[in-house]
């Protein structure tokens, strides 16, 4: 556990969990309006909860060895589960995210030359660019409005991953479109399914979550637009869709068949910008009930950067950015549980999980665990200095999963964090705004209930 800590004394609104586990009908109806709300107190105390359900037993963990287990000494025996691929499938199908086995490490091969360190570090200067453009739009605004956060980051972050796949602006991923889409899905098929958790075949009819499966549709053509265009231009560029389409597997020399190219882009753009900018979203929220630590950041992006525009090297000078955006992930990651089933018997510490039993790592839990954390509930990025960062357990802290299936994406979103997240403090001041209640909810990502509006002014 780190040493004590005083960086800051802000303590977040937070879920207050039930002090017992909830009846059976009343939890499972929590569950799908918020699940924060159905773990029990005694999650955030004790390191292990198995719940037997139809024949299975459904294992929830939040300690580090029981991680270790499920996503690295044992990952080829626990797969991706049915509620996973409910929720996503029907936009992601078979892509990086979703795929399993020899199919996964192919698109996993084809994709990693965009994901190198000095493809990300040419990026640099497309994330302080798109920042620098949220902050021309908030200075736009009436003096004294309110700033939905959520809103602004979410079309800075899309703007940033159209650029980095298609390499520049398309018409079929503008913002507005695509906050629509990604917002009506999240809403009809963002929760879980009740069917589902009762054991019920797939063949029986689910007439909910139908305008979510069209929005999903939607995404798809427009992927497989994109690339028709990029085919027909005849133009070879090196951003993600260039890389993908060169891509050869260098054991078979086969390349990304159309099916695997259009899920990928798909991936990487409702992925890619969404976890982002809740990150954005909620490290901008901290910092505004942070003046000290708003401050700090401020003074390092004037030492670092000055007022030039950031670059790569500047980025990994940014030490206390990085620090501030993992503490960030720490409290509200934006991936709060990953759920698999076990395809054998096996026994991962303090529980024997059989085959068809599913385990339920709870991410948002394990970040705020008592035995793991001092003071959790505290923001505190001291957490995450170079010091303190290396007391941690290496699967302590999962904002980007862990083991072979690690998120490809997770450089670059901390360099993309990072960039922006220094942009936005050195020209603009973040205010809290009282009247708003922050409370985080789970549909498919952890987003803020309600969006997030704070206040900004500009810097002098």
């Amino acid at each position: 556990m780190p040493d004590t800590l005083t960086s800051s004394d802000f303590v977040p609104q937070t879920v207050t969990p039930p002090d017992k586990p909830l009846p059976l009908v009343r939890g499972l109806l929590q569950m799908i309006a918020n699940p924060l709300y159905v773990w029990p107190r005694a999650m955030y105390e004790n390191p292990y909860h198995g719940v037997k359900w139809i024949g299975r037993t459904f294992h929830y963990l939040r300690k580090p060895e029981h991680m270790k287990a499920v996503f690295l000494d044992h990952a080829d025996i626990f797969k991706k589960s049915q509620f996973q691929k409910k929720l996503v499938g029907p936009a992601l199908g078979e892509g990086l995210l979703t795929a399993e086995g020899e199919h996964w490490k192919f698109q996993r091969r084809a994709a990693s030359p965009a994901f190198r360190i000095d493809a990300l570090r040419a990026l640099v200067p497309a994330f302080s660019h798109s920042a620098q453009e949220t902050i021309e739009r908030i200075k736009a605004m009436p003096r004294g409005a309110s700033v939905d956060v959520m809103q602004e980051m979410q079309h800075a972050t899309l703007d940033v991953i159209v650029e980095t796949i298609l390499g520049g602006a398309d018409p079929e991923f503008g913002y507005a479109r695509m906050a629509r889409i990604v917002s009506d899905y999240i809403e009809h098929m963002g929760k879980p399914d009740m069917l589902d958790m009762f054991g019920t075949p797939n063949w029986v009819p689910r007439p909910w979550g139908g305008k979510g499966r069209r929005r999903a549709v939607e995404l798809q053509k427009s992927a497989v637009n994109a690339i028709n265009r990029r085919r027909a231009s005849g133009a070879e560029r090196k951003d993600l869709l260039g890389l993908l389409l060169a891509a050869r597997d260098p054991e078979t020399n086969r390349g990304l068949s159309d099916d695997e190219l259009r899920d990928n882009v798909v991936t990487f753009i409702g992925a890619g910008h969404e976890t982002t900018a809740l990150t954005l979203t909620f490290a901008l929220y901290l910092i505004a009930n942070s003046p000290d630590v708003q401050e700090r950041l401020l003074r390092e992006v004037r030492d670092v950067c000055g007022d030039k525009p950031i670059d790569a090297a500047m980025v990994e000078d940014l030490v206390y950015h990085e620090q501030v955006i993992k503490e960030a992930m720490r409290l509200y990651p934006p991936v709060a549980i990953i759920d698999r089933v076990a395809t054998q018997d096996i026994d991962i510490g303090d529980a024997l999980v059989k085959k068809g039993d599913f385990t339920f790592s709870l991410i948002y839990i394990m970040h705020r665990h008592k035995l793991l954390w001092e003071n959790p509930e505290r923001f505190d990025p001291e957490r995450f200095s170079p010091e303190n960062a290396k007391k941690l357990h290496r699967f302590q802290y999962m904002p980007f999963g862990a083991g072979p299936r690690i998120c490809i994406g997770m450089k670059f979103a901390y360099m993309e964090a990072v960039a922006m997240l220094a942009t936005l403090v050195r020209d603009l001041r973040w205010l809290p705004n009282a009247a708003h209640t922050v409370e985080p909810n789970i549909r498919i990502t952890l987003r803020p209930e309600g969006g997030m509006p704070l206040y900004a002014e500009p810097r002098g």
